[in-house]
């Protein structure tokens, strides 16, 4: 019979940082999976303890001991980044790929979801599991997008400098803060600990599965556009999505594996109700700057009749003030409005 693991962080006020270091050890790890969490700050506990987590005033990955309190402490998720690594980000650091791993096999027994799952790759022609290409970039941008601000928020960095260190997509540091007992509350602490444990249990799910379900079965599908592109028109600055994905930041990224940022100027994709969209590429800053727009003398006409006179495009539905968006019925005419826009 397996041990059971002992996990240790500290006791008294607790943060998100070692709420979701906890649980992504104690649901998604190998060695770890079904460990029991205490939490105290005395060494005589650490000493007995398999894995110390925000306590003891200790990093070192060889004897699973992770802190970040340290003064000499610099350690951060990778070359790229600035701001240091909190509880969170350390346990994420070492394990995890294998605990997107092990909660990705969890999210393809629920019944529906694995349907999803079927009907998505299938689409694709891709299958799971995650291959090593894919879990790498589902790696980085969980990282960047949802733990990076828990390490930041917890080692007091600011949000901006000149321009954003971190976004913020997630209140998860506020609202586990709302979780430890008020100062006029006689409750356990250990019982509040584990319901925000179970609360970001379940958020962590949630993510992970909008990428896996959402985001990383869109990046075969933006390739195949892209590799595409020069079909629609020769000189390839139109790529066309049959039906709407998650499209920008892997545009973004192909653009930079590939050497051609910029190249790309307007995205077609069918919406739900099978209008045609036609979009800028737009840049990867978060802004609204437009790397071509649509032609200034549509821009936000309102009168339907008035904008087909002036376009001459017989079913063309709108476009947008700022010319970043507009739409048609059909495909011809979306692909008219961007060929048009590029003239």
């Amino acid at each position: 019979m397996q041990q059971i693991k002992q996990i240790c962080t500290h006791s008294g006020n607790f943060h998100a940082d070692e709420v979701l270091a906890c649980v992504m050890l104690k649901y998604y790890t190998n060695i770890f999976k079904g460990g029991n969490i205490v939490r105290s700050r005395d060494p005589a506990v650490w000493a007995q303890s398999h894995i110390l987590v925000d306590v003891g005033g200790e990093y070192s990955p060889d004897n699973h001991r992770y802190d970040h309190h340290q003064r000499e402490f610099k350690t951060t998720f990778s070359n790229d980044y600035e701001v240091k690594l909190s509880s969170a980000g350390l346990i994420y650091k070492h394990f995890g790929k294998e605990v997107i791993q092990n909660a990705c096999e969890l999210l393809k027994q629920l019944i529906k979801l694995k349907q999803d799952i079927v009907r998505i790759y299938k689409f694709l022609s891709v299958q799971p599991p995650l291959d090593e290409k894919g879990l790498e970039l589902i790696y980085q941008k969980i990282y960047r997008n949802y733990i990076l601000a828990i390490d930041a928020i917890d080692n007091g960095v600011n949000q901006f400098n000149e321009k954003p260190i971190y976004q913020i997509n997630t209140n998860l540091s506020q609202v586990i803060g709302r979780f430890n007992p008020s100062w006029m509350e006689e409750v356990d602490e250990n019982i509040k600990f584990n319901e925000a444990m179970d609360y970001v249990n379940r958020e962590f799910l949630e993510w992970l599965k909008s990428m896996y379900i959402n985001w990383y079965p869109a990046r075969k599908y933006i390739e195949i556009a892209v590799k595409d592109r020069f079909s629609v028109i020769p000189t390839g600055e139109i790529i066309v999505l049959k039906q709407f994905c998650p499209w920008k930041s892997h545009l973004y990224d192909l653009e930079k594996e590939l050497n051609i940022q910029g190249q790309i100027k307007f995205v077609l994709f069918s919406d739900k109700s099978q209008d045609w969209r036609i979009q800028d590429a737009g840049f990867d800053n978060e802004g609204f700057d437009l790397r071509r727009g649509l032609k200034s003398e549509w821009r936000g006409i309102k009168d339907i009749p008035k904008l087909i006179e002036v376009s001459g495009i017989t079913d063309i539905v709108f476009v947008h003030a700022s010319g970043f968006i507009g739409g048609a019925q059909s495909y011809e005419s979306a692909l008219k409005m961007a060929i048009q826009s590029l003239q």
